[in-house]
């Protein structure tokens, strides 16, 4: 029988029929140990207690009611997000990508109300700068902020203007032209690499210099999961999601900058299902228990773990708290599936090096059996 399934992710390696804590059980039968995290999703494990009983208790009362009203864990997930990130307003939706579709629009209408610019004509900036090895999104926007001729091959052609310029080059890439900067503070899909702290300061700089906007993707790489939750410089906007939902789909764009807070006004966005109240339900558990157990602070001394076991077998490591990338030096694909025989799940972080996007809540035994069943899957591949 045919997959029914489009096939966007080629053949699984694995179906997955259950998961508790730090592993997932596959149809197998074997439980196996999970260092992809659901893609830096899963950053309490799975099936956590937190998350489960707040679910429960949405799922009894209200499932969705849409944007025409209010449910009341939106506002108070809304209002722990911005206490934890210092920001003045948010809109919630159901991805990263879409989160990212809302910062771009956001930042035209920033430049178009200040430019006074009558109704009916188009902002007069749009020019986003991104950095080479970005990724922010799968939508067409998105999709043109994110420099992979693998990936945008077929789709062109694709709206811009973006410029993209290697990341040591994003301050200097700002003008009067420039509407925006979208930055990863530590880029995810391309391969765990931190922007050094000197370019975001020279970037911010650059952007207050020439009135563009700065704008952090932290899909990947926020609340918690480099050791920080507010990355700085500080942005003018955040957008979120991954971690966020508890393995729920949700995303928030975050406005950073009280001086843009009312940028948005009724019917500039909206979503059916933004703000979903079950997902945020599970998302203001996550941040309750991030907050509460400080896993921050765990994620940095359980990175320093990691990463001195990865480093323990010869390899080149890049990245922050957990989400780290050892470069392996040979293709990634055979080192991930002899990983999976090793009982580990991990995934690629480029052409070759192999990624760990760990629960914030795994032991040190934990991380020394993913070390160990990549010393053992390098060991075999070498035999």
């Amino acid at each position: 029988m045919s997959d029914p399934l489009l096939p966007t992710y080629g053949a699984p390696s694995l179906h997955i029929v259950g998961a508790s804590k730090r592993r997932v059980l596959g149809d197998d039968g074997r439980w196996y140990l999970d260092a992809i995290g659901g893609i830096a999703v899963s950053a309490l494990g799975h099936a956590h207690p937190a998350i489960l009983s707040a679910v429960h208790r949405q799922v009894d009362a209200v499932l969705h009611a849409s944007n025409l009203y209010r449910v009341p864990v939106q506002t108070r997930l809304a209002r722990r997000l911005l206490d934890l990130l210092g920001g003045v307003g948010t809109f919630l939706c159901n991805s990263g990508t879409e989160a990212n579709e809302a910062a771009v629009k956001f930042v035209r209408k920033h430049h178009w109300r200040l430019a006074g610019s009558p109704d009916g004509a188009p902002s007069p900036r749009t020019e986003i700068v991104v950095a080479e090895h970005a990724f922010h999104g799968r939508s067409l926007m998105a999709l043109a902020m994110t420099p992979r001729p693998a990936y945008q091959a077929g789709f062109g052609p694709l709206p811009g203007p973006v410029r993209v310029v290697p990341v040591e080059r994003l301050a200097e890439a700002v003008n009067d032209a420039t509407a925006a900067v979208f930055v990863e503070p530590v880029q995810g899909e391309g391969g765990c690499r931190p922007v050094p702290r000197d370019v975001l300061v020279r970037t911010r700089a650059a952007c207050d210099e020439h009135g563009a906007l700065l704008v952090y993707d932290e899909i990947q790489c926020g609340l918690g999961r480099t050791g920080v939750v507010r990355h700085t410089p500080r942005p003018d906007l955040l957008t979120l999601a991954k971690a966020l939902g508890g393995g729920l789909p949700l995303g928030a764009l975050v406005v950073i900058n009280p001086e843009l807070g009312d940028t948005f006004g009724p019917g500039d966005h909206g979503s059916t299902f933004g703000g979903n109240p079950v997902a945020c339900a599970a998302g203001e558990a996550f941040l309750r228990v991030l907050d509460e157990e400080d896993l921050p602070g765990r994620v940095t001394d359980l990175g320093a773990h990691l990463r001195a076991g990865l480093e323990g077998l010869g390899l080149t490591v890049r990245g922050r708290g957990l989400m780290l990338a050892a470069q392996v030096d040979q293709p990634a694909g055979p080192v991930v599936a002899a990983m999976r025989k090793q009982g580990v799940l991990v995934c690629a972080a480029g052409a070759t090096a192999v990624r760990f996007l760990p629960a914030f809540t795994s032991t040190t035994a934990e991380l020394d059996e993913m070390v160990a069943a990549l010393g053992a899957a390098l060991a075999e591949l070498a035999a």
